[in-house]
């Protein structure tokens, strides 16, 4: 059974998608412990670029912003509220559904959302 698991680990290591639902799964299931030594490998097997950090760090300060007049929006919506606006603004209302679909596509991938 062990050696089962090991094998589920190393082939969610290859996906990052799929190693945070097995993540979520196992706190799902109240395994608090293995989520916690879950979480450490994930950190080790995808670690965080610098994009993602600095994508996440932006979320934070609008979410507490948000939050200063009552707006309880996620940090991943705080994001994309931003890039959202800011690439309306720059392209001077000119915005498409291509735009917003490559939106989408990063929130999920710097936060990820599905």
């Amino acid at each position: 059974m062990e050696k089962l698991f090991e094998q589920l680990i190393e082939a969610a290591k290859k996906n990052r998608k799929g190693f945070n639902r097995l993540k979520n799964a196992v706190v799902t299931c109240q395994q608090f412990e293995l989520a916690s030594q879950l979480r450490d490998i994930e950190k080790e097997a995808f670690p965080e670029t610098e994009e993602v950090k600095l994508a996440k760090e932006q979320a934070k300060k609008l979410n507490l912003a948000f939050r200063m007049v009552e707006l309880n929006i996620s940090e991943d919506v705080c994001w994309l509220i931003a890039e959202t606006l800011k690439m309306h603004n720059e392209k001077q209302g000119e915005f498409s559904i291509d735009d917003a679909v490559k939106l989408r596509l990063k929130k999920e991938e710097l936060f990820l959302t599905e």
